[in-house]
């Protein structure tokens, strides 16, 4: 999966990335799919997340966090205490054809990641640039 990032200074003390997701397949059997690939977000204190679901089912997301420099693969089930990855706050719920926005104030955090998974028994096209993570941070 190759993610868009797009870095922005907008000034001597604030600068902003701006990741959206490329395209990907959500498989059915409610199994969750990695929809934006681990990244760096050490310079950052504030994430906002975008959700748009086009598809007629229900989806449910959940954003994973890590301090360590190279966590395990986040997987696609029960994630395990061994793959260094912590799920920050509650499962996000995106009703069918709807979006959804969800903002994290956090210190600290090194690395980011974002999974999805299906609730219909369908498997869903998710398009590129339906998932967006801006990252804001003071220099």
């Amino acid at each position: 999966m190759v993610d868009t990032a797009t870095l922005t200074r907008h000034s001597n003390s604030f600068k902003t990335l701006l990741i959206e997701n490329d395209a990907v397949t959500i498989p059915a059997s409610n199994v969750y799919e990695e929809v934006i690939s681990p990244f760096n977000c050490e310079e950052f204190e504030r994430f906002t997340i975008q959700f748009r679901n086009a598809d007629s089912d229900a989806m449910t997301a959940q954003v994973w966090g890590s301090l360590h420099t190279a966590p395990a693969a986040l997987g696609t089930a029960a994630t395990p205490a061994s793959s260094y990855w912590v799920q920050i706050g509650d499962d996000i719920a995106v009703a069918a054809t709807s979006s959804a926005l969800k903002s994290i104030s956090t210190t600290g955090l090194r690395k980011l990641t974002i999974r999805i998974k299906n609730a219909g028994s369908g498997t869903y096209a998710l398009p590129a640039g339906n998932v967006l993570v801006h990252c804001s941070g003071t220099i």
